[in-house]
């Protein structure tokens, strides 16, 4: 089952991620390329133009037999909740798609197209672990900069609840990773054990 995701985590990021979210979240799949290429010049204008896109998606036909799974609220979130809540929406997608596989009849040629999609998965989770990194190692840099001495904030905002929040937040990362990679691991170790029978 895919979480559901809010408005407001859905907006943070940058165009090309936005997108990917979007069409996952509201149709349940991964953009295919012209499509893609259409709304990134529409959202390329403004970024206002990513709240008309997201209703364009959940009112379109696919959209609304899809079902989608985003929540209309655009309150926004912390950076944080926001990487958080887009990490669990392709890691459940992923999940999604290898428990399709793993039900889906085995012949010679599905087994051939399996290990693929393993392959495929596999490498699209080394670019999802290189981008959580990238963000994670950006949001330290900026709040290092950004935030005062501790003994000049509240309890609430100092420099130990930030590092923390940062911590906390990357080891969510992580545990979804290696669970994710346990699956992955599994999954070939399925098509290998047919293919030699």
């Amino acid at each position: 089952m895919i979480n559901r995701i809010t408005l407001g985590e859905l907006l943070h990021g940058t165009d090309e991620d936005f997108l990917v979210n979007l069409y996952l979240a509201a149709l349940g799949r991964w953009p295919d390329e012209m499509g893609f290429a259409h709304h990134l010049g529409v959202i390329a204008h403004g970024p206002g133009k990513r709240v008309g896109v997201v209703h364009d998606f959940m009112g379109s036909e696919e959209g609304r037999r899809h079902g989608g799974c985003i929540i209309l609220d655009p309150e926004p979130v912390p950076v944080e909740q926001a990487l958080a809540a887009q990490l669990r929406l392709r890691t459940d997608v992923l999940r999604a798609a290898i428990l399709e596989l793993r039900h889906a009849p085995r012949t010679e040629a599905a087994t051939s197209s399996v290990a693929g999609d393993v392959l495929a998965l596999g490498a699209a989770l080394d670019s999802l672990r290189t981008e959580m990194k990238e963000r994670i190692a950006a949001l330290e840099a900026a709040l290092a900069g950004q935030v005062p001495a501790s003994p000049s904030l509240s309890p609430r905002v100092s420099l130990d609840y930030v590092n923390d929040l940062v911590e906390a937040s990357q080891a969510q990362i992580h545990q979804r990773l290696r669970a994710l990679e346990l699956r992955l691991i599994e999954q070939s170790a399925g098509p290998k054990g047919m293919g030699g029978g």
